[in-house]
């Protein structure tokens, strides 16, 4: 009696999430069969009334959504040089130029922290449909590889926001003289910029370089609003350091100087994972950060205790402390996008191919994996208002950005 109608079947969905010894709302035969019945559905007006349009959109114009955007970083090790040992680590760029996925993918582990097997991923999968007023037959599994309409044109939002998100990014870190060139029509984005990667001389120099960073120029990423409607702030912190390492001011004993090449061009995009987290949002744990974790704790507790009054008594804690009456949930979902693509990073110095390709190869196919969130709320007539889609990781540079 103390929680709405409407968290309460929430919470029992959590309930069904976490038990592994329920029985399935459908097992894999009736899936199948059922499947075959629909080989394609029309559930783009459903998609649609769950986002908004993106008409603040400086560049472009985003189909039926606000999209906003986040990343992984790549190891110099994944790197073509073969004397790396002979020379010291430096800062570089925080990208993944690599054929497949993050592994973990392959595993089918979506950092949800919620049991990882076909039921489980399922219901996760069927209650982030209802989050997007989607029905159940606009989430059951279509055979011979198939994808629904709404998770490719998901997918294709997706990938138009990653590129348009790297667009503002690069534009944003490395000005006029960045040059960042975007093609509309290909949806193409390339790069080209010199790096300063050395350590400051303070001994003839009063400008340091940790006095710089404490110049307002390093909070031009954070001051850009509409770069913070596309990305997550962690994960714009990654990419500062390109910044001021653009920016700081020369002398004669500074010659340790990066070129960087990025030519990205997505061929396909195709959704991967998606569910909802119940109660928590990212600005709500900001609020209150020993809430972080409070969403995977309840599957902890379930493990621990096996009991369903253990799992439905600290559903309740956690409702009441977030506020009994919040609607909110976070809607979570991943995207692998190919693309054909270059990718250097090079000494100019000495020549030396730091991170990425040789000189002369040609564009090769990669795989990036994107994950956006996006908050909703109680709508009209029992249906759910999606907010915008923001973009939190890159080929997951911060372990998915895991808040619940």
């Amino acid at each position: 009696n103390k929680i709405s109608p409407e968290q309460t079947i929430f919470h029992l969905s959590i309930i069904t999430m976490t038990s592994t010894l329920i029985r399935p709302i459908l097992s894999t035969a009736n899936v199948k069969r059922l499947a075959s019945l629909s080989l394609r559905s029309s559930s783009s007006s459903c998609y649609h009334a769950a986002a908004a349009t993106s008409s603040s959109c400086r560049h472009q114009s985003l189909p039926n959504n606000h999209f906003v955007v986040h990343r992984h970083q790549s190891t110099s090790s994944e790197s073509s040089s073969s004397n790396s040992d002979q020379y010291p680590t430096i800062p570089t760029f925080p990208w993944r130029h690599s054929p497949t996925p993050p592994s973990r993918l392959l595993q089918n582990d979506d950092y949800s922290g919620m049991p990882n097997n076909f039921r489980a991923r399922f219901v996760r999968r069927l209650i982030a449909a209802k989050e997007l007023n989607l029905n159940f037959w606009n989430v059951l599994p279509l055979p011979f590889g198939y994808a629904q309409e709404w998770e490719e044109e998901l997918a294709g939002n997706f990938s138009v926001a990653f590129g348009l998100a790297m667009r503002e990014l690069f534009e944003t870190l490395f000005g006029d003289d960045g040059g960042v060139v975007y093609n509309d029509d290909q949806q193409s984005l390339s790069l080209k910029a010199t790096l300063d990667c050395n350590h400051r001389d303070t001994t003839s120099d009063n400008t340091t370089e940790e006095s710089f960073a404490k110049n307002d120029n390093t909070s031009i990423v954070e001051n850009n609003n509409y770069l913070n409607l596309m990305m997550d702030q962690l994960l714009l912190q990654q990419y500062q350091h390109l910044h001021n390492n653009h920016h700081l001011p020369q002398n004669n004993n500074h010659q340790k100087m990066m070129s960087i090449h990025l030519s990205i061009k997505p061929i396909k995009a195709q959704l991967q994972n998606i569910f909802a987290v119940p109660m928590l949002t990212r600005d709500i744990v900001a609020s209150k950060p020993h809430l972080k974790g409070g969403y995977q704790r309840l599957e902890r507790v379930f493990k621990e205790t096996q009991s369903y009054n253990e799992v439905k008594q600290k559903t309740y804690e956690l409702a009441e402390e977030v506020g009994l009456d919040s609607a909110k949930r976070t809607v979570i979902a991943e995207a692998t996008i190919t693309c054909l693509e270059y990718f250097q990073v090079k000494d100019l110095e000495s020549g030396r191919i730091v991170q990425g390709m040789e000189d002369g190869d040609e564009e090769e196919e990669v795989v990036h994996l994107v994950r956006f969130e996006m908050v909703t709320d109680r709508g009209e007539d029992g249906k759910r208002e999606g907010g915008n889609w923001k973009l939190i990781d890159v080929d997951d540079l911060l372990e998915g950005n895991v808040f619940h």
